[in-house]
């Protein structure tokens, strides 16, 4: 569940918001705010992971505020009647930038990006992830995992018992797993180091796994694999 604010000086661009976040199950809209001052001292004393932010605000304009907020562990959506304040929007880092009056499509497709960020912070103490299969989010147990292979823009994660499909490049992919645990090894493989049984001229063995060990990749793969048994 993300748990959200909204912060806008018109009535019935809150209740907007307010409408269409009723109908997305993994956004809770926690408040709405008039003001920025108020929102912020919200922000001090709850969990918030995103905020619905309006542009020209009487107290202050909303990408001041983002500024403002930049240190706090928080996704700004931006919804404002504006454009003009696009670039500077996405400048400090903004999610995404919704153009009222924009329709429950468009700002689903916002929570979207929000869940899929969110949903793929590693967390240290689960040791998971969760991936897109189909259209259901599945949890990834990080310990599970042999390896990943690449098929132009799929990926199958390969674990102990099961093997998941998801729609990722391996880059992306690589920016969600923690690096002291996973190790690209060819152009179309990452492995998990813990998995890594014997490490042979032209690949690697990972249980009944063979897993291919590009020349390209060779060095900085034995120095983190011998390094690690020392």
């Amino acid at each position: 569940m993300i748990n959200a604010i909204a912060i806008d000086d018109e009535p019935s661009a809150l209740e907007v918001l307010e409408r269409y976040a009723a109908k997305v199950p993994f956004v809770q809209l926690k408040k709405v705010f008039y003001s920025t001052a108020d929102a912020l001292a919200y922000l001090h004393a709850e969990p918030i992971q995103l905020i619905f932010l309006d542009i020209q605000m009487p107290d202050m304009l909303g990408t001041d505020f983002a500024r403002l907020i930049q240190l706090e562990k928080v996704q700004v959506i931006f919804t404002t009647a504006h454009a003009e304040f696009a670039l500077e929007g996405f400048d400090l880092k903004a999610l995404d930038y919704l153009l009222k009056p924009f329709g429950f499509g468009r700002f689903l497709q916002a929570c979207n990006r929000v869940l899929e960020l969110v949903a793929n912070k590693p967390n240290e103490e689960e040791s998971s992830i969760f991936v897109k299969e189909g259209y259901d989010w599945v949890r990834v147990n990080l310990d599970e995992v042999l390896y990943i292979q690449s098929d132009t823009n799929l990926l199958f994660i390969h674990e102990h018992q099961r093997r998941i499909t998801t729609r990722m490049t391996v880059a992306e992919m690589l920016s969600i797993l923690p690096p002291e645990r996973f190790v690209r090894v060819h152009k179309s493989y990452i492995v998990a180091l813990e998995a890594v049984q014997k490490i042979e001229k032209h690949q690697l063995t990972l249980g009944k796994h063979t897993v291919p060990l590009a020349a390209a990749y060779r060095d900085a793969v034995e120095e983190r694999l011998l390094r690690k048994k020392k």
